[in-house]
């Protein structure tokens, strides 16, 4: 007799009532690499969403972790960001997972873009296993447009084929020196010559670096067809 195997599917329901909550707390990093670069501590926005609403508070910058209140039975996210327009760390929990949480700067590319769903369909969200997600594909990795397809069709599944396209980004007239990136999951920039023209294996997504010496930062926006654009602009300390 044949054995059939059925595979788990990201989507799973909960039973539990939206009137009970879970008490967690979010821990983030020592330091991180605008800290790092600057030697001075920064202050954060946390953007979270509950499995009901999206909220939003102010860290200051001598605070390393926080406790927040989140609806039982569902799925939150947790995106904390460093000043002004820098990169945001993610986190994640799942009904019966840790309840402390470390901030890291993958898979924040993916949680990003389920709060801006979370906003306007909260129910597409947290219902969501995303330790299964995340166990095939890095949150860089993932389309978001095939994801968001999928999942609006109730289709998303094991054997989705959800990946994104690794494009050739060309980023040009960078000065000479080194451009440290403010995650620490992607690889610096390296200048050997005057504006010189660099190119980089990037999946959709917005990269942000910051020149070493120089007061200068360039801010890389990577679309889902490949086209980019890139800006730099003058570095705005936040102390």
């Amino acid at each position: 007799m044949k054995r059939v195997f059925i595979l788990p599917v990201f989507i799973f329901l909960f039973s539990c009532s939206f009137l009970t909550k879970d008490k967690l707390t979010l821990i983030l990093p020592s330091t991180i690499p605008i800290e790092e670069m600057s030697g001075e501590s920064v202050y954060y926005t946390l953007v979270y969403f509950d499995g009901r609403d999206v909220r939003k508070q102010h860290v200051p910058s001598h605070v390393r972790s926080i406790s927040v209140e989140v609806a039982k039975g569902f799925l939150s996210l947790f995106l904390i960001y460093p000043a002004e327009g820098f990169s945001p760390l993610s986190g994640y929990f799942e009904p019966g997972g840790e309840k402390s949480i470390s901030f890291q700067y993958s898979p924040s590319s993916i949680i990003e873009f389920l709060m801006d769903v979370a906003q306007e369909s909260p129910y597409l969200v947290r219902n969501l296993s995303l330790s299964t997600l995340f166990s095939r594909y890095k949150g860089d990795e993932i389309s978001k447009r095939k994801f968001l397809s999928l999942l609006e069709k109730g289709k998303l599944n094991l054997a989705s084929d959800i990946e994104g396209e690794l494009f050739t980004v060309i980023c040009e007239n960078l000065v000479r020196g080194r451009w440290i990136s403010d995650r620490d999951d992607i690889e610096d920039i390296i200048v050997s010559g005057s504006a010189e023209n660099v190119s980089l294996l990037l999946y959709e997504g917005v990269y942000v670096f910051i020149h070493e010496k120089m007061d200068l930062m360039v801010t890389l926006v990577v679309g889902e067809d490949g086209k980019h654009i890139s800006k730099v602009h003058q570095f705005l300390s936040w102390y």
